[in-house]
């Protein structure tokens, strides 16, 4: 554990008052000027310490920091919490880890910073400290395997309605697991999931959501025109807040795709045409920014696009495109994330990869690339 992790948690646990360099180098075995250099650190990272002379250092604005406390005050569900000053990746975390992840006990990680923290496709995903919040829900679900896509979907749901609570802004989503703030990016979504074939369900599934709540003081040049923040004012609302508030929207949500006693399927209709499926999924297609859109469809990677309209989300959750030129010129179909194929999939060849690359309010891009096999056990709905 670094030295600067060692002097926030005893900061962030001994709460009894100022603690001296010399206490701290002394309980940790550095020195005094170590001891300094961790609370420059740490201050950098967006934490407040109070320093006075000949007296010590004291964490304050407690409720801009990410603290097991400050998160567990606001929860409204069981969950195994893990907080981290830093961390690789809360969704490796939580994957080494999973034998914490229990039906009725999901864990729960969240860190102040990823050093290896990833995207879809194995792309590293930009996780500076201070400003954004990184973390993982593992669930056990209760539901059956046919209703996975739907899991990224209810995060989106869940992730909008935390942000809008707790900043005056309005969100739209990017079919299928990005959400936006002001046409810029503020968050992506990371599922993963191992498929027990036996039983017919997930287990477990990781949750991954990683959002920019506050703008970094630098970003990589190759994103920095296309991702966005919730606020442009550091520490205008509790990061701990929020990460409660996308845990409680996510389990209540995501309570919809449990089996009722009865009737395994009392919550969903016979799919049509954006009339049936899960409840949050008509708020999903209000939210969303590709709908009515111009968009171009790459079959595969380096093909040349097709151009299509999105017209509507299906009850399964596919983009329903309709082709403007090609083969399939005027024919319309649903795509899939890479999900599995469902029992009542409009065109059983349409599972595909898909990124959407959003250039402007009136035209949108996507890639297809070939799907995971699902039948490997291994789900994967990413950004």
């Amino acid at each position: 554990m670094l030295t600067r992790t060692k002097v926030l948690n005893i900061l962030m646990e001994e709460d009894i008052g100022y603690h001296s360099g010399q206490e701290l180098g002394n309980r940790l075995g550095v020195s005094r000027n170590a001891i300094w250099k961790s609370i420059e650190q740490l201050r950098e990272d967006g934490y407040e310490i109070e320093s006075r002379t000949r007296v010590g250092y004291k964490l304050v604005g407690g409720t801009h920091s990410l603290t097991e406390s400050s998160i567990i005050s606001e929860l409204k569900y069981p969950t195994k919490l893990c907080v981290f000053d830093s961390i690789d990746s809360t969704n490796t975390y939580a994957s080494n880890n999973s034998e914490k992840i229990t039906v009725d006990k999901p864990l729960l990680v969240v860190a102040n910073k990823q050093t290896n923290g990833r995207g879809r496709m194995g792309r590293k995903f930009f996780s500076p400290p201070g400003t954004g919040l990184y973390m993982t829900i593992g669930i056990k679900p209760k539901f059956a395997i046919d209703k996975a896509l739907y899991v990224t979907i209810a995060t989106a749901v869940a992730v909008s309605r935390a942000v809008e609570e707790i900043a005056d802004v309005k969100t739209k989503v990017k079919w299928v697991n990005d959400i936006f703030v002001n046409n810029k990016k503020i968050c992506g979504i990371l599922t993963e999931a191992g498929a027990n074939l036996e039983t017919g369900k997930i287990d477990p599934i990781l949750i991954g959501i990683g959002i920019n709540c506050f703008s970094p003081a630098s970003v990589p040049p190759e994103i920095r025109d296309s991702i966005g923040a919730i606020s442009k004012s550091r520490n205008s609302f509790s990061r701990s807040k929020l990460a409660a508030l996308i845990y409680n929207n996510t389990i209540e949500i995501l309570k919809e795709l449990e089996p009722k006693e009865q009737n395994s399927l009392a919550i969903f209709e016979t799919p049509t045409s954006g009339a049936g499926g899960p409840k949050f999924l008509q708020e999903y297609r209000l939210r969303s920014n590709v709908l009515g859109k111009r968009i171009s469809i790459f079959p595969y990677q380096g093909a040349t696009p097709i151009a299509a309209n999105a017209i509507d989300i299906d009850d399964n959750g596919g983009l329903v495109v309709e082709y403007m030129e090609g083969p399939k010129m005027r024919q319309i179909e649903s795509l899939y994330y890479n999900s599995s194929p469902y029992p009542y999939t409009p065109i059983q060849n349409s599972q595909l990869n898909l990124k959407l690359n959003l250039n402007n309010s009136k035209r949108a891009s996507v890639r297809t690339f070939p799907r995971d096999s699902f039948l490997l056990s291994f789900l994967l709905f990413s950004f």
